[in-house]
């Protein structure tokens, strides 16, 4: 079983996602060298699985709007894709990383430990993607 946690590049809020039906919880926009979400229980992965795995990553960018006067900028906005878990694999994984990028892409890994965010703030602002 694997923790999932997720790392916000996009620049809006997501306000849950799910991989394969399994929930990942909220994430805040990615700064530092923190991811932007929480870890959630769990996703099987059994040692062995030949890859690539398709995965089917679901996430809903939350409202945004004016807290005040309650007018709304955006509506909340659900994704479903297709990704591929490519590898490598590590010899004792125990987190399955879910990184979401500013043009709506996926992309997703299993790691022996939490990864550092691919895009540093800097990067953001100059829409980097590795």
């Amino acid at each position: 079983m694997l923790g999932i946690t997720g790392y916000n590049y996009s620049g809006r809020y997501i306000d849950r996602f799910s991989v394969n039906g399994q929930g990942g919880g909220n994430v805040l926009i990615s700064e530092g060298l923190s991811g932007g979400g929480g870890t959630t229980c769990c996703i099987v992965w059994r040692p062995g699985t030949e890859l690539p795995v398709p995965m089917f990553v679901e996430w809903t960018y939350g409202i945004e709007g004016n807290l005040q006067t309650g007018e709304i900028y955006r509506e909340p906005e659900t994704h479903r894709v297709e990704v591929e878990l490519k590898g490598p694999i590590p010899q004792n994984p125990t987190v399955f990383a879910v990184h979401f990028y500013p043009d709506n892409t996926v992309q997703v890994e299993v790691a022996a430990d939490y990864p550092e965010p691919r895009i540093k703030p800097a990067e953001l602002a100059q829409g980097t993607k590795p």
